[in-house]
């Protein structure tokens, strides 16, 4: 229970561990006023010593003491917050600062009197102490509860499995992005970076987000993506990804629907037509779910999608065959293919399936019949 009591000027610094003079400051400022007695006296309470924690908390944060002044009268600290989040603070540091000891200790272990220290030992050194202003950058692509779970990502770089992907991914780089090798790899990349969003502290990796805004890193991280060539593994892994539904089409047919999407990207406002006609399909669908598949409602929907294929093929027919044979096999499509098609009509696995199936129930109801090629 908080006592009643209240505090002298000099009281409250002994008991605070600050000097009276920075006190006094703060209170000029207006961050800690207490109140005052009949005789003019400051007289301070608990409650100011939980405004004072406050106030350290932020200062070490690195927060001007004006900006404090501004934080604290817009949001409403509670104690155990702004502890928790000074804890957070020092665990950061205290993480840095043990991998450049554990550096520098390395160094002087190395190092033999009159001989000059080894250059790779010093960039060490260097690159350890100055990895703290560039983690300290990437925090700002991230909330509070996400950078708990990314934080250990920008402190000690890819983990064993994504380092094995980027040296495949660099080895295979002039393959057919089409071919059974980078699917395999494609579909590893997809169940790491699954993991990764999950939590998964041992395979975390950059936010799309983050990613998105690489230009403006701090060079540490820029020298990460170039370390690894991650620009040109990120490119062809989308090439993979686009790929995934070769296999269903002729080389020929495969040239020309490539062709077709290179024209359709650029008229962006035909790119969002057609993938908004798909979210709508699948959302009636999903509203007729009760409703005969063989009725009129039902036949309505197999006919949207009969013309949706249409549409994607831009009319060839060879195209549209191909088509019909992705969507006739999709129990067995690679993971790859599988998420991006969820991803593109906004739907949950569970309710992908059960809208599919419909459709599939509706177009043999209209004579078109749907089956993988086994």
């Amino acid at each position: 229970m908080r006592s009643n009591r209240a505090y002298r000027v000099h009281e409250f610094a002994e008991l605070a561990g600050v000097t009276v003079k920075a006190l006094h400051h703060y209170d000029r400022l207006g961050l800690l006023t207490p109140r005052r007695t009949e005789a003019g006296y400051r007289a301070y309470t608990e409650r100011d010593l939980e405004r004072l924690e406050q106030i350290v908390a932020l200062k070490f944060l690195g927060l001007p003491l004006r900006q404090i002044q501004a934080v604290l009268e817009r949001t409403a600290f509670e104690l155990p917050d702004t502890l928790r989040m000074q804890r957070r603070a020092l665990e950061e540091k205290q993480s840095l600062l043990t991998r450049a000891i554990r550096a520098i200790r390395a160094a002087e272990e190395t190092l033999e009197p009159g001989k000059p220290a080894d250059p790779v030992i010093l960039k060490k050194i260097i690159e350890v102490v100055n990895m703290q202003d560039s983690i300290e950058v990437m925090k700002k692509y991230y909330s509070e509860e996400a950078w708990e779970r990314r934080r250990r990502y920008y402190e000690n770089g890819p983990g064993p499995e994504w380092l094995e992907l980027y040296r495949e991914a660099n080895a295979i780089l002039g393959e057919d992005p089409g071919g059974p090798v980078a699917q395999a790899l494609a579909d590893r990349w997809l169940k790491l970076s699954v993991r990764a969003a999950a939590g998964d502290p041992e395979v975390q990796t950059d936010s799309p987000t983050a990613w998105m805004h690489r230009e403006d890193w701090p060079p540490a991280m820029k020298q990460r993506i170039a370390d690894f060539n991650l620009e040109a593994v990120t490119e062809f892994i989308k090439q993979v990804a686009l790929s995934a539904p070769k296999k269903y089409f002729s080389p020929a047919a495969w040239d020309r629907l490539v062709e077709e999407r290179k024209r359709a990207a650029e008229d962006p406002e035909k790119v969002t037509v057609r993938w908004q006609a798909k979210v709508d399909l699948f959302r009636d669908i999903e509203a007729a779910w009760s409703e005969d598949p063989a009725g009129e409602k039902g036949q309505t929907l197999a006919r949207r999608w009969m013309a949706q294929w249409e549409d994607g093929s831009s009319g060839d027919l060879e195209i549209q065959e191909g088509l019909i044979r992705v969507w006739a096999d999709r129990r067995h499509w690679p993971a790859i293919l599988r998420w991006q098609t969820e991803a593109l009509v906004m739907m949950t696995a569970e309710r992908f399936d059960k809208a599919a199936d419909f459709l599939d129930r509706a177009l043999a109801a209209c004579g078109v019949r749907v089956e993988a090629e086994r």
